[in-house]
């Protein structure tokens, strides 16, 4: 489309991340950074636009590979000769996202969830729950499209919603999602004598399934083999839940005291750490992911892609990973599908098949307002795909704050981490 175009991006949180979401936290001087969701960023070289954007991220010094001996075989995990798995060169995966937004020169605003959509003479204007309303040419979501999580597209209001069909309402109510709780848990340095032994040589993530915690990935080891650097201020492991952990506690809170020193707990056991963790922990950081790993997406469209458009006068496309699978490559696929069919509407090649699915959408159906069962908190402004509670750190406002004191877990108050459904949270659109 040249230059001439400029692509706004919207992003809830304060930063680009959703589930790759970093978290940062000062001790001692030090920047101590975790990642909360996606732990690599995993995709498939076959997909040539995959590889391309792979080679792109370590020729710009933004992510470094990583052999998939050192990691662990977990059934999320795509495996194969062609796939690369790919760490934030300086410890953090996020750091990729920062990259590609730089590269495809966009505008991010940040801290700017998109409230309402409304056709206007030939536009989209996108309200956001804070700030001043746009006028856009064309808009591209990437939230999920339903689930139990805060963040989807049932939140957003507007007469956007008549223009999805039955069909499309009925696949958007159909994605599933499972559910994991992260905790990032910051230590001592001379906890890792402990934390060598339980990982061993080289690995940087072990398969635990008790229960309780699938897996336990040592973040301190892949910041200092990524950036070939010795750890400082803290070391900090991260504990991923079980599938069935999560489940029996999906009506808790990230801010619930007693999972935060049960998992804490866990991981002392695991990793043979004496005496009260409550005492030894410098810090720690929680998400509960309502909206995890998309278990059933929706089928692919061959005609349009793994993508959806709802509208081409304006264009409205959705896009995301539950249009593919939940890694980075799916993300990629789905947000270079989109990207493309909105090029051809915009330019008037669109095949006339594509047109005439999207223009039976605000004809065949009430839109999705009518097909909203079981959503208790339909007019509900707040809630996250993945809600964030912090015990300390330079980066949280506010934060979850406890400090442990002996074994007097008190918390102050705490912040909601804004990550979002999709590669990134609530995104805009497009005007030229």
């Amino acid at each position: 489309m040249g230059r001439n175009v400029t692509i706004e991006v919207w992003e809830k949180a304060r930063g680009p991340g959703g589930r790759m979401s970093t978290n940062r936290q000062e001790f001692n001087d030090a920047t101590v950074r975790a990642d909360m969701g996606a732990q690599y960023l995993s995709l498939d070289s076959a997909d040539k636009a995959c590889a391309e954007v792979a080679d792109m991220l370590v020729k710009e010094g933004a992510c470094s590979a990583v052999p998939a001996s050192v990691l662990s075989n977990t059934p999320e995990r795509p495996s194969g000769e062609s796939w690369k798995h790919l760490v934030g060169a300086s410890g953090g995966v996020n750091d990729a996202l920062k990259v590609l937004l730089g590269s495809a020169e966009v505008e991010p605003h940040y801290e700017k969830r998109v409230a309402s959509l409304d056709a206007q003479q030939g536009q989209w204007r996108a309200r956001p729950f804070d700030g001043s309303p746009g006028m856009f040419d064309a808009v591209v979501i990437a939230v999920p499209g339903s689930g139990v999580g805060g963040d989807n597209l049932n939140k957003i209001r507007g007469s956007w919603e008549n223009m999805i069909s039955a069909e499309q309402n009925k696949q958007l109510q159909a994605v599933e999602h499972d559910h994991r709780w992260s905790f990032a848990l910051y230590l001592p340095l001379d906890c890792s004598a402990k934390c060598e032994a339980f990982f061993g040589p080289s690995a940087v993530e072990k398969v635990v399934d008790d229960g309780t915690m699938h897996m336990l990935c040592y973040q301190s080891r892949k910041v200092a083999q990524a950036t070939n650097t010795e750890p400082a201020g803290a070391l900090v492991v991260i504990a991923h839940t079980t599938l069935a952990w999560a489940k029996r506690n999906a009506r808790a809170s990230g801010r619930d005291e007693r999972l935060l020193k049960e998992i804490s707990e866990r991981v002392a056991s695991v990793l043979g750490l004496p005496g009260l963790i409550s005492r030894l922990m410098m810090g720690s950081k929680v998400i509960t992911w309502k909206q995890s790993h998309v278990t059933s997406p929706i089928p692919l469209n061959a005609a349009v892609g793994p993508c959806m458009l709802l509208s081409t006068q304006p264009p409205l496309l959705l896009a995301g990973d539950y249009f593919t699978e939940s890694n980075f490559g799916g993300c990629l696929r789905s947000g270079f599908g989109a990207a493309d069919l909105l090029a051809k509407v915009l330019k008037g090649e669109c095949p006339p098949a594509i047109l005439e699915a999207a223009a039976s959408g605000d004809r065949d159906s009430g839109g999705k307002g009518t097909k909203r069962q079981g959503e208790g908190n339909k007019g509900k402004a707040g809630g996250d795909a993945g809600k964030g509670y912090s015990s300390r750190g330079k980066g949280d406002k506010g934060g979850y704050n406890s400090r442990p004191s002996d074994s007097n877990w008190q918390q102050g108050g705490w912040e909601e981490q804004k990550g979002g459904g999709g590669k990134s949270g609530n995104q805009g659109g497009k005007r030229w």
